[in-house]
């Protein structure tokens, strides 16, 4: 496991910590809510390391791997507080390129087949492969939207980034997702699904880039089997400006719940 990994994990024991506290606060502090603390980690193989304004760096392919902690049921009812490090590492060049941050989501609201809920954070990048090397402290956002249509959920999410201090050129960055996710099969405890749908993403000086960078269409299979999910996906990129190129990007991965305390007291 990378030392990235592990730096993340040690993170995660103030979020651990916070629910302690929080939920053994009798009357005051525990407020009713059932929760809960997670660690999940996911590890898999990528073509490159590719961002969401289309840059593509290393030669390829890629180890990968992300450990999350989260406290479900933070504050209220439907938020989270997680603690996450990211490692992706060429493997010709045995570079690592790594990202962690602390992000806080809260559901804003469910009815009917309507959901919406935002978040945000603080991030540290360190980015070797990334032109001259990026080194980078940012906040983030995010946005998701949920519905059904002729029963199939449809999700529009929008991420973005905000450079506060780097080595590369600062700015801003917005990436846009609509996708459709299908039931394939659930049987035997084996469950199979779908998902499809564009991307596109936009800049404002970020990393040097300006306006329109790239459009995506990618899809992905993932089956949910014994507490494991496993992911193949690929997507095709459509540069929209000379310095992002054509390329396309595939991926395999698997991510497992390695814990899991409720009512933490």
């Amino acid at each position: 496991m990378s030392k990235h990994l592990w730096l993340a994990l040690l993170m995660s024991l103030p979020v651990a910590a916070f629910a302690d506290g929080v939920s053994g606060g009798g009357e005051g502090g525990g407020g009713g809510l059932s929760r809960s603390f997670t660690v999940d980690l996911t590890a898999g193989i990528t073509s490159t390391f590719q961002m969401p304004l289309g840059g593509s760096f290393g030669a390829g392919p890629d180890v990968l791997d992300t450990m999350t902690a989260t406290l479900h049921n933070a504050f209220r009812e439907g938020d989270s507080l997680s603690v996450f490090g990211w490692n992706s590492t060429d493997l010709p060049a045995s570079t690592p390129d790594w990202q962690g941050g602390l992000l806080y989501d809260s559901r804003l609201f469910h009815r009917g087949r309507h959901t919406l809920s935002a978040g945000g954070g603080v991030q540290r990048w360190v980015l070797p492969n990334v032109g001259s090397g990026a080194k980078d402290w940012l906040v983030s956002g995010n946005l998701l939207y949920g519905t059904s249509v002729k029963k199939v959920p449809v999700f529009v999410s929008e991420n973005s980034w905000t450079l506060l201090k780097s080595t590369l050129p600062t700015g801003s960055a917005i990436y846009t997702q609509v996708y459709t996710q299908h039931n394939l099969m659930r049987r035997h405890g084996l469950q199979l699904l779908l998902r499809q749908g564009p991307a596109h993403s936009y800049s404002w000086g970020f990393y040097g880039l300006q306006g329109n960078c790239v459009f995506h269409y990618g899809g992905s299979l993932v089956a949910i089997w014994k507490g494991n999910t496993f992911d193949a996906g690929y997507r095709q990129q459509f540069g929209l400006q000379d310095a992002v190129p054509n390329a396309h990007y595939w991926a395999f991965s698997v991510t497992r719940q390695l814990f899991k305390v409720s009512q933490v007291h």
